[in-house]
């Protein structure tokens, strides 16, 4: 798993609300005349959020279900209640009023079976951004399209690219340069990707005030490897706006996503398991992927990149002044892609010292990664 990926994931557990992390609710259909899709948890006490297919942006729900029916309402930053939500379920559906200031619309809701819309004939439109995308998001995604762009040669394939206008993020499919089986296999988990990053960036400008911006940039097409760095700048809301790269390193030759320790494997017998990331910090394999990380991986990239770049790598002359890329612990968890000349590897820094990330010149050679490969780099 990528450091980009775990921030991914850290991010959503910080940001995301309680009612997270129990079973949601999802229902569609209309305030008035106009498409919405609504997500509810809860029991008693109820969060959630809901969407206008017109614009697909969140805005949040809180309320309680009692015996007379369920009772919402939508909070602007000043907890002002702006919206009012009075529903009762009749016969599987949520009808009611919704009421902001003096106005009043009904509404209609119907609860969503995802696993039958994707089912159905337009079954596509529901499974674009893979197995682990919920109804809510599922819905969203199914309001967008893709847009065909300029085709571009590199390494020795043509680059189909696309963009999705409403999120505005962009992405390309492969055209050339493998045969027509490896050609789809990639291009699914390629068109995949594009309609994750969007919906990112639809969950990211519910926020007020939020941006978000992709940058993608091939890196590497070979027979055995495709790499592609996906550049995020982006304000979501709280503290402060961010940046992250999160790269796309694919197995050619099965599709698989690539971990780090598939490509460069240091360490003794078997690498840890595939899952180890996202198990608990107590269990054996998470311990040993951090010990190995720890232990093994940021000392040797340390170690390797002070022989190839000692200038780059000196500690600075004072504390807290300038990037001291000498630190193990700035490594122990890298960004990674593939390049031609070899493993692209990027520190990670407190938010103080964040301009010290993503340096061009933290690349190992091949030929010094092909002394300890992984087992995506031993297949032949």
């Amino acid at each position: 798993m990528s450091r980009s990926t775990v921030w991914t994931m850290a991010l959503i557990a910080c940001a995301a609300p309680a009612w997270a992390e129990t079973r949601a609710d999802v229902w569609q259909g209309e305030i008035g005349k106009l498409p919405v899709v609504v997500e509810l948890s809860g029991e008693g006490s109820l969060n959630g959020q809901y969407f206008y297919r017109k614009h697909l942006r969140d805005l949040e729900l809180q309320g309680v279900r009692d015996g007379s029916g369920v009772h919402l309402q939508v909070r602007d930053r000043d907890d002002r209640i702006t919206e009012r939500w009075e529903l009762r379920e009749r016969g599987g559906a949520l009808e009611g009023q919704w009421q902001a200031g003096k106005r009043k619309l009904p509404v209609r809701l119907q609860r969503v079976d995802l696993e039958a819309l994707r089912a159905g004939k337009d079954g596509e439109r529901y499974r674009r951004g893979g197995g682990e995308v919920g109804a809510y998001d599922a819905l969203r995604l199914s309001e967008l399209s893709l847009q065909r762009g300029r085709s571009a040669e590199f390494q020795g394939h043509r680059l189909q690219w696309w963009s999705e206008p409403r999120s505005g993020m962009h992405l390309f499919t492969v055209e050339s340069g493998y045969d027509q089986a490896t050609r789809s296999r990639l291009n699914r988990i390629l068109e995949q990707r594009l309609w994750r990053s969007a919906l990112d960036a639809l969950q990211c400008r519910s926020a007020e005030n939020s941006e978000f911006e992709q940058n993608v940039t091939p890196r590497l097409l070979d027979r055995r490897f495709l790499s592609v760095s996906l550049m995020s700048s982006y304000y979501c809301g709280g503290a402060h706006p961010d940046f992250s790269d999160s790269p796309l390193n694919l197995d050619v030759r099965s599709g698989r996503e690539l971990d780090l320790q598939d490509v460069l494997w240091l360490g003794q017998g078997r690498p840890p398991a595939a899952d180890a990331e996202r198990r608990d910090y107590d269990d054996p394999e998470y311990r040993r992927l951090r010990d190995y990380r720890d232990d093994t991986l940021a000392p040797w990239i340390v170690g390797t990149l002070r022989k190839l770049r000692p200038q780059d790598m000196a500690a600075p002359a004072k504390p807290d002044e300038g990037c001291d890329y000498s630190d193990p612990q700035v490594w122990n968890l890298p960004i990674w892609h593939l390049q031609p000349g070899g493993l692209y590897v990027g520190p990670y820094f407190a938010r103080v010292a964040r301009a010290c990330e993503y340096p061009e010149w933290s690349v190992i050679p091949w030929k010094l990664v092909e002394r300890h490969p992984g087992a995506a780099l031993k297949a032949k």
